[in-house]
């Protein structure tokens, strides 16, 4: 399905319009950018709200809210390229890192699959898999990446993106689509491990990312949608209105001390959350010293989360800009609208890139 292509080597380019799309356990999000050059340039982007019910534990529970969501988009945008990068995540995908003696490249594959069964929880008759090979060295011991999704997430995902009219050319994982956006706005860091988080509606998404390979993931159940759901019964709100008063407060821009309080706490749980999952990193690879923390997703809009990591995480820590190498014709987004979208706008970035790799 095209869940890994080659880390370590160079890409090729391919369409000149590419497009993005995310599913996101609260909203649909699709871009649209066209090649100018060595850049990229943002033609369209847009998203729509899902019902509450419509996913569930990442798992697509309303296959009509889904389709009628892309339809709306699709509609919207007029796009000139009707094949997709989308991506999954959740606990229907199962990114992990296993080192194997590799002494026939001709059955390599076959004995891939054939020891990936210990460390799938689920029959591996149910997964689609994929594997990449990451050690450069030669020598019978590979470090490889291999990747298990549940043929029923896929297929739903899938029949969801293909009944709006779209095309699926790629499957991906959030993970990667991160990494991928990574290097299109950083310069290659020799020897430097870098960990980017999303923090979405209700997850958060750790990869560990060093000289192209992303080295260590982790997938937490908790996100911005728990902070909302405090916001709503504390002040007995609706949850479109506890939303808004969480990202933007009050019609003067000020915040109750009710919900100051509980940003606070939801900022103090993500710190304790990350700094678990780097813990874990430092335990179990032995990549290199993480040395810098960059965040995005719509969590990590919340007023003054960056500093509030950097002093109780100790890393330098900075938000990620994804349109900060794509250009933009001024006379159709306005600098103020990119910066609203940005935190929203990653994964679906990193998609569309990726739609630009052969």
């Amino acid at each position: 399905m095209g869940f890994l292509k080659n880390f370590i080597s160079s890409f090729s380019w391919a369409p000149s319009h590419v497009v993005g799309l995310s599913i996101g356990s609260s909203s649909v999000k699709l871009i649209e950018l066209k090649r100018a050059g060595k850049l990229w340039k943002l033609m369209h982007f847009g998203m729509v709200h899902l019902p509450e019910d419509a996913i569930l534990d990442r798992e697509i529970v309303n296959t009509i809210a889904v389709t009628e969501s892309i339809k709306t988009l699709v509609n919207q945008m007029k796009l000139k390229n009707k094949q997709v990068c989308s991506s999954i995540s959740g606990s229907s995908v199962i990114v992990k890192k296993i080192q194997l003696e590799i002494h026939n490249e001709k059955e390599i594959q076959e004995q891939i699959f054939w020891e990936a069964e210990q460390y799938l929880p689920f029959d591996v008759n149910e997964v689609v898999m994929d594997y990449q090979i990451l050690t450069k060295k030669k020598g019978p011991q590979k470090d490889i990446m291999l990747v298990a999704v549940k043929k029923t997430a896929l297929e739903s995902y899938k029949g969801c993106i293909e009944e709006a009219g779209l095309k699926v050319s790629i499957m991906d994982i959030d993970f990667f689509a991160l990494q991928h956006l990574y290097e299109l706005i950083y310069p290659p860091r020799s020897h430097e491990a870098v960990a980017v988080v999303d923090i979405g509606a209700n997850s958060m998404k750790m990869v560990v990312i060093c000289e192209g390979i992303p080295i260590f993931t982790k997938d937490t159940p908790l996100g911005g949608s728990h902070l909302t759901a405090e916001i709503k019964q504390k002040l007995n709100l609706s949850y479109v209105d506890a939303e808004t008063l969480k990202v933007g407060g009050s019609q003067d821009g000020s915040l109750p001390q009710e919900v100051s309080d509980l940003i606070n706490v939801a900022i103090e749980n993500f710190s304790i959350e990350i700094n678990k999952s780097l813990d874990f990193y430092h335990a179990s690879s032995a990549g290199p010293q993480i040395s810098c923390l960059l965040l995005t997703g719509g969590g990590s809009k919340l007023e003054g989360l960056p500093e509030s990591f950097e002093e109780s995480l100790g890393l330098p820590t900075q938000l990620i800009n994804p349109f900060y190498t794509v250009t933009y014709d001024a006379k159709v987004f306005t600098q103020e609208y990119l910066n609203k979208i940005a935190s929203l706008a990653a994964i679906p970035v990193g998609l569309a890139v990726r739609a630009g790799w052969k």
